[in-house]
């Protein structure tokens, strides 16, 4: 009775900073920028879907439904501004941040989780193109929480419970599915085969054949539903071919591909890899002697409430200075994805001697399902960028919260002040630059203080230069185009769509080098040349840059972005130019053409 008590007790406190600190975070920077280049596409794709553009049937789209869905019920039952979007992603980063914890005390201390969970969903933002609203969380989320279910079903107890946790559990790794395919397809292969196996060996043939029935029926349940929305529409075909043959092509031409890319980012700069492997040398100790014991300690202490405080002031100093113009260090959280990536691929493959071997108890299956799911989740999110933030979800938290159990007592100083650098670093950089994509960075909240005038963009603050021309872009959407007529962006920038009320010519909405291959790149070139949109939004990128691009999308070769932008050229020669804007200093011009 005493220690239910003090487990409650101690949840009341722990979850309050959980959401506080996270909340503290995540509220000092989710408003302060637009998201112009691949930052809004979660929005544009709701808006789209409320005024009945559905994709695959109106345009391409190389991804599934689920993100879209879930924003156009946002916005149809909070309102239609994009502000919506964002306060749906911060409670999503709750939700994550909930689960994350609650997956993290099956196996270890609860205030190392706490620490662990906090520092995660912090180093987890660290990526300039995260917007805050993203389907990349949706589908995380999904696959944590199959692996959760999964993790709670090997604690055993009745078969009617196994049953329902294993329907749960398949039904979220479905979700994740058709939120991201590859991340999806990972959690549902990962926790259907992991957890088949291990429970074999701990609760013998029959629990694993009822877990694998009913696992199987909770990933049938949402994947039918699709599947007969889509085959009633006629779509299934050609939503099949986006997302496994058209989608994938513009990411690699081969399998390869996407290993050499990996090693290619990996190493150049070498600076991102090694400091990982440095943390990794240092901790590997305590996170193998933090895997092996377990401590439900939840009393709290004096101590306990001074890291909180330490945290909240770590986080608000970072805050603070993010308001001077001292630089910021960038990129440093990329160092994190190899600690991740290679730490949990060193130790799982420690972890395949349980196969061959008996004795596995429960919680070391608990951990090696909990590693396998983060492994999975990383590794399939690097086939869209091999560098990826988000990859460290849940998997950084394993390691950190097995790092604080394993560490001995004279250490740990030590390693709360690295997480506390990593905190404010982490901090430091979201701030001084919120987000950013292809070359095209937005500017510091600092500067962020002009606020719009469309409707859209109520509750946001932006830099001056960005309100300026998302303003007067939308003011000649609404005097130089009429209902019928057609805009264009281009590489991306898909915040303009329903911000102008206007429909692309083309078949796709976005033209980034990784959303569409060659040959859809030459066809969307000819429809563009045909079609002559009244406005054209035009960022020209410089020429090394497109050669980066090829370098790491095409291996080198010459890509159909050269098709794309002869035409957007050949375009623009007879247009007028209304209007051109630096959003960001250093940046190219954002440059707007009107039809004459």
């Amino acid at each position: 009775m005493l220690e239910s008590k003090r487990r409650q007790e101690s949840w009341f406190v722990m979850l309050p900073v959980l959401f506080g600190l996270t909340l503290l975070f995540l509220l000092s920077f989710f408003n302060r920028f637009a998201g112009l280049r691949s930052g809004d596409g979660e929005y544009a794709g709701g808006v789209a879907f409320l005024h009945g553009f559905l994709p695959y049937r109106d345009y391409f789209s190389p991804g599934p439904p689920l993100n879209m869905l879930k924003s156009a019920l946002i916005l149809k039952t909070f309102g239609s501004a994009l502000i919506v979007s964002r306060i749906a992603g911060v409670a999503e980063r709750l939700v994550i941040a909930l689960v994350l914890f609650r997956w993290l005390i099956q196996l270890f201390r609860p205030w190392h989780s706490l620490v662990a969970s906090v520092v995660t969903m912090i180093v987890s933002t660290g990526d300039l193109t995260d917007p805050v609203a993203s389907y990349n969380h949706d589908a995380i989320l999904f696959a944590m929480m199959a692996g959760l279910a999964a993790s709670l079903a090997l604690d055993g107890g009745l078969e009617r419970r196994t049953i329902w946790l294993a329907f749960v559990s398949g039904a979220a790794a479905a979700l994740s599915l058709l939120a991201k395919q590859t991340v999806g397809l990972g959690a549902i292969a990962c926790v259907g085969i992991a957890m088949t196996i291990l429970l074999a060996k701990i609760d013998g043939v029959r629990r694993a054949a009822l877990w694998s029935t009913s696992f199987a029926a909770g990933c049938a349940a949402p994947l039918a539903i699709l599947a007969l929305w889509l085959w009633r529409d006629q779509l299934l075909q050609t939503f099949l071919r986006m997302l496994f043959v058209t989608g994938p092509a513009a990411k690699a031409g081969h399998a390869y591909d996407f290993f050499t890319r990996e090693m290619s980012v990996a190493f150049d700069p070498p600076t991102w890899i090694l400091p990982g492997l440095l943390g990794l040398a240092m901790s590997w100790w305590a996170i193998r002697r933090g895997l092996q014991a377990k401590d439900l300690r939840v009393a709290t202490s004096k101590k306990q409430m001074i890291w909180v405080a330490a945290a909240a002031a770590i986080i608000g100093t970072a805050e603070a200075l993010a308001y001077t113009k001292i630089p910021a260090f960038h990129d440093f959280s990329k160092s994190s994805v190899y600690y991740v990536l290679i730490g949990l691929t060193l130790w799982l493959a420690g972890q395949m001697k349980w196969l061959f071997r008996a004795g596995l108890n429960r919680r070391a299956a608990q951990a090696i399902l909990f590693g396998a799911v983060a492994w999975s989740i990383a590794v399939t999110l690097s086939l869209s960028w091999p560098a990826f933030e988000p990859m460290t979800l849940p998997g950084l938290g394993f390691l950190l919260a097995a790092t604080l159990d394993g560490v001995q007592a004279r250490f740990k100083w030590f390693l709360l002040i690295v997480l506390a650098v990593m905190v404010f670093l982490q901090v430091r950089e979201k701030l001084d630059m919120p987000f950013g994509f292809g070359h095209q960075d937005e500017a510091p909240v600092r500067l962020a203080n002009a606020v719009s005038v469309q409707p859209q963009l109520r509750g946001l603050r932006m830099a001056p230069e960005m309100v300026r021309f998302l303003d007067e872009t939308a003011s000649l959407a609404a005097t130089k185009t009429g209902p019928g007529d057609t805009i264009f962006t281009y590489p991306e920038m898909s915040l303009l769509y329903p911000l102008t009320g206007r429909q692309p010519p083309t078949w796709s909405g976005s033209h980034n080098i990784d959303v569409i291959n060659d040959a859809l790149a030459l066809e969307e070139a000819e429809r563009l040349s045909h079609s002559r949109p009244a406005l054209i939004v035009y960022y020209r990128l410089p020429e090394q840059v497109l050669k980066d691009e090829e370098k790491v999308w095409r291996g080198g070769r010459r890509s159909g972005q050269r098709d794309l932008i002869a035409a957007v050229e050949g375009l623009v020669a007879n247009y007028r130019l209304a209007g051109s804007y630096v959003v960001a200093p250093g940046d190219p011009p954002i440059d707007v053409y009107v039809r004459p």
